[in-house]
């Protein structure tokens, strides 16, 4: 393989990684939907022990006694009941916030924790820290400030909730980089999701409410979104360093925008639009600026 072979191979492995985080990103923005469609009338405990069943039973389907095995013989246990762990409380402190914010509010205050992976991956993983990446959690950061201040909103239990979701996927990101190198897309999800049903199963039941068929169909179409998502996500982060995983999921931000729009008639307020277009400023100048390090990185012999 010739020199400049080795920069267009990293490239497309690259563009291959972007491309896959930002579908599963727009498919995390329809799972949100989805589930601030049930979140009125539906326990959140309910819900993501509903979702999750759905998903386990997706994972044994294609995965079968092998994929057992495999979780059970696998060496990052310990790592994965702690990023199902952040996960679940990320999930639970973003979805009860849900109930008190509009659907772009909450995600533009979400997207802070592309900020936050990108600052933990260069701790945690060593990653390059470069002034793309420092210039990018800065207007991040600002725009999220944009966003929350002067919206009206301000920094209510809600809005603190939702940040601290934020730190807690982002934790969660960089765990999910790391075992992606010795374990498969299936075994993590099955893992994750097994970890919600038991969880959430106990909890859910002293809160348990009783489903209309609608309400039966939206909470199945979260599990098949969402595990899709996950799977995706995951396959991702092989392809991709986490901090650039991580900006990619400014792609999404549109689209609470137009789901908030559509079906619940939200018009955020003026403020919200200008960080939100801070927040995917930031990502897409990191995205950019990403591919000249790696070309260099992958051309040094």
């Amino acid at each position: 393989m010739s020199a400049s072979s080795i920069p267009r191979a990293a490239d497309v492995a690259s563009l291959k990684g972007m491309a896959l985080g930002t579908f599963a990103y727009s498919l995390f923005a329809v799972h949100d939907a989805l589930v601030k469609g049930v979140i009125y009338d539906l326990p959140v405990v309910q819900i993501l022990f509903m979702r999750s069943v759905v998903i386990v039973a997706l994972c044994l389907v294609f995965g079968r006694a092998k994929l057992v095995r495999g979780l059970i013989a696998s060496s990052n246990k310990s790592m994965m009941l702690l990023r199902a762990v952040l996960t679940l409380a990320a999930w639970c402190m973003y979805y009860s916030a849900g109930r008190h914010l509009q659907l772009a509010e909450m995600t533009t205050l979400y997207y802070f924790a592309p900020v936050l992976t990108t600052i933990l991956a260069v701790i945690f993983l060593k990653e390059q820290l470069t002034l793309a990446r420092v210039g990018a959690a800065a207007i991040g950061f600002f725009g999220v400030i944009v966003a929350c201040n002067p919206a009206g909103f301000g920094l209510s239990l809600p809005a603190i909730m939702v940040l601290a979701a934020a730190l807690c996927w982002a934790v969660a990101m960089i765990l999910m980089r790391t075992i992606s190198k010795t374990e498969s897309s299936l075994v993590q999800i099955f893992s994750l999701n097994l970890f919600y049903v038991l969880a959430m199963g106990a909890v859910s039941l002293p809160f348990w409410q009783g489903m209309t068929p609608t309400e039966i169909a939206i909470v199945v179409a979260t599990g098949l979104v969402g595990g899709t998502a996950q799977y995706v996500l995951v396959d991702a982060a092989r392809l991709v360093p986490a901090s650039v995983l991580g900006t990619v999921e400014y792609s999404a931000l549109i689209w609470s925008f137009v789901f908030g729009y559509l079906f619940w008639r939200e018009e955020p307020a003026q403020a919200v639009y200008y960080g939100a277009l801070l927040v995917v400023a930031a990502g897409l100048m990191l995205a950019w600026n990403e591919r000249r390090p790696r070309r260099q990185m992958m051309a040094t012999p």
